[in-house]
């Protein structure tokens, strides 16, 4: 499984932050637990090398990239193969781009090395749109064997639905892309019945502390272009799991603290999710098997400073779970004895106006499985009388067809706490 955020900037676009060259957008996806980024430069794809190069060195996986505003201003993203396709590209964007910048107006254009040194300054008008229309950018992105990507449709401006009000009939897009601002599960429900695309989450970051924002969880063999594509297309044992907003929402809370337990050795792990809202309560509890913590990790566990991680990072920790908690007058109780595992108890006031989202549990539940296939995870989620349980022993969620009986099992277990069905159970 990887995680990957495929819509980010350097300091080559005219609105990204000085401190996104090369280098620097490297270190800020390794700080935000990622395992792959796109590179994608608003109308260029100059500083693509650089990234890949610092990429190289860092153990980060970069994906050429470019992100295109069609003569319609719409945004469309380009995924490539290797830079010498991206170099291909930008020379047919770049006969297509009229204009010059002009720095007061929109800002540096900086060309950059992996070492963060400048090289020199981009003079065309790289925020600018260019002559070919939403379908001659497609037909060029797949002509280098790109991916083409409709960008952020979940936003008014140079999203395609709100500069065309429609996808053009026939317009051979290889999936769409939403924002930080809407949720996979939100953007499943909002797009997907009328259509029928692959959704992505990327952060359109622009500057260090955006990267990650958003990002897909993909089950690849490796982080490439041609592994991301058999996904889109769910081949191969290749699919996209899912995708969310690490700094909101609480089933990617949820995924880290399963995953703490996963690291430290657990074979077992069990999830409960309550939400009482007579009561006015929101329950999450992650119970292990591990090994327990040792004292001193127990009373430094919530502290922001300290960690005991050595592998990446997904979600933002128990730090900031309890500071969630706390946000919504609830918090965190963490009992652990060595040879006995682990308990983690978050509360939030249900109804309170800073309680984050539940978010994407398919997403957190998937993920969990498909890249831990010997453990044996156990969840349950009520709401009110009606609850949903999953307990996925005798599936391989590696097979095709096993990861498919899943997604279905836990889309239709979710749906039922929101009707009228009782308690649904898959054993």
């Amino acid at each position: 499984m990887f995680v990957m955020d495929t819509h980010t900037h350097t300091c080559l676009s005219p609105c990204a932050d000085l401190d996104m060259h090369p280098a620097g957008l490297v270190a800020a996806a390794i700080c935000a637990g990622l395992d792959a980024v796109a590179v994608c430069d608003h109308n260029s794809a100059e500083n693509v090398a650089a990234a890949q190069r610092a990429g190289l060195a860092a153990g980060v996986a970069v994906i050429p990239g470019m992100e295109i505003t069609s003569e319609e201003e719409v945004h469309i993203l380009a995924l490539l193969p290797d830079a010498e396709a991206a170099l291909s590209l930008q020379s047919r964007i770049y006969r297509e781009l009229p204009g010059r910048n002009d720095e007061r107006a929109f800002g540096m254009q900086v060309v950059a090395n992996e070492h963060a040194e400048v090289l020199g300054f981009n003079e065309r008008l790289l925020a600018g749109a260019t002559t070919m229309t939403v379908d001659g950018v497609v037909a060029a992105i797949h002509k280098v064997d790109g991916l083409a990507i409709a960008a952020h449709i979940d936003r008014e401006r140079f999203g395609i639905l709100g500069q065309l009000g429609i996808i053009p009939a026939g317009l051979p897009l290889d999936a769409l892309e939403v924002s930080p601002r809407t949720s996979l599960s939100a953007a499943r429900t909002a797009f997907t019945p009328r259509l029928e695309y692959p959704i992505l989450c990327g952060s359109d970051a622009h500057e260090p502390k955006d990267v990650g924002r958003a990002a897909t969880f993909m089950f690849l063999e490796e982080p490439t272009l041609s592994e991301m594509r058999q996904a889109l297309k769910g081949c191969a044992g290749r699919v996209i799991l899912g995708g969310g907003r690490p700094m909101e929402d609480l089933a990617l809370h949820i995924l880290d603290i399963a995953q703490n337990s996963l690291e430290a050795g657990a074979t077992l792990v069990e999830i409960d999710l309550s939400e009482d809202v007579a009561a006015d309560r929101l329950v999450i509890e992650v119970r292990d098997n591990g090994p327990g913590m040792e004292p001193e990790a127990l009373a430094r566990a919530t502290d922001p400073f300290f960690t005991t991680r050595i592998t990446r990072r997904v979600g933002l920790g128990l730090p900031f779970l309890a500071q969630a908690a706390r946000a919504a007058e609830g918090k965190l109780e963490i009992d652990s004895q060595r040879g006995k595992g682990t308990r983690v108890r978050a509360t939030f006031r249900h109804s309170h106006i800073d309680r984050a989202p539940v978010g994407d549990i398919e997403t957190t539940l998937l993920v969990l499985l498909a890249g831990n296939p010997e453990v044996e995870i156990r969840f349950r989620h009520a709401v009110g009388e009606r609850a949903f349980e999953l307990d996925a022993r005798g599936i391989d969620p590696g097979a095709p067809d096993g990861l498919s009986a899943l997604r279905q099992t836990i889309r239709q277990g979710e749906a039922t706490l929101s009707g009228t069905v009782g308690e649904t159970k898959l054993h």
